[in-house]
C-alpha cells in the first residue's frame, strides 16, 4: 500500500477490534442542532437534536446522541465515496427536523435552527467468520449480521 493510497478519517467508535480486519467505511454526516421554537406569550422553547445523514443515499434520520469518533488510517479503496454534498445533507436534516417538530410541538412559525456541531464520520463494515464457517457482514455500530 502506497502512502498516497492511505488517508486518515474519523470512524464512529466501536467495541470491535478493527486492526486485523478488512473494513469498508461508509460516509455519514452527523449534525447537532439547537432549535428555538416560538411560543405565544412565553419564552421560546429550546430543543437540541442530533441528526445523521447518509452521504451516499442522502437520507436523514434522527439520532439519540452525537456519536464519539476516532481517527484511523485506511486505504482509499476501502472508502465508499460520498454522493451527496454537505449542503444537500444539511437541507435534508432540516426537513426531517421540521417534520419531527410539527409532530411533537405546536408550531406557529418556522423555528430557528442552528448547527452546534457538525462532523463527517464513517460507519465501518467488515466480514467475520462464524463457527460453522459461514461468512457474515458486521455493522460495527449496531453489530447486526447480514448474510
Amino acid at each position: 500500500m502506497n502512502n498516497e493510497d492511505v488517508r486518515v478519517l474519523r470512524v464512529i467508535e466501536t467495541p470491535y477490534d478493527l486492526e486485523d480486519k478488512n473494513v469498508v467505511c461508509y460516509p455519514q454526516l452527523v449534525l447537532y442542532f439547537r432549535i428555538r421554537i416560538f411560543r405565544l406569550f412565553m419564552q421560546p422553547r429550546v430543543v437540541y437534536s442530533a441528526v445523521t445523514v447518509d452521504l451516499v443515499k442522502g437520507e436523514a434520520a434522527r439520532s439519540n446522541k452525537f456519536p464519539r469518533s476516532e481517527a484511523i488510517e485506511i486505504s482509499e479503496a476501502a472508502v465508499i465515496p460520498a454522493l451527496t454534498t454537505h449542503e444537500a445533507a444539511i437541507e435534508e436534516a432540516e426537513k426531517l427536523l421540521l417534520r419531527w417538530l410539527r409532530h411533537k410541538y405546536k408550531i406557529y412559525r418556522i423555528p430557528q435552527m442552528d448547527i452546534v456541531k457538525q462532523r463527517e464520520v464513517h460507519k465501518v463494515f467488515f466480514y467475520a467468520q462464524l463457527k460453522n464457517n459461514e461468512t457474515v457482514l458486521i455493522d460495527s455500530v449496531k453489530g447486526l449480521e447480514m448474510q
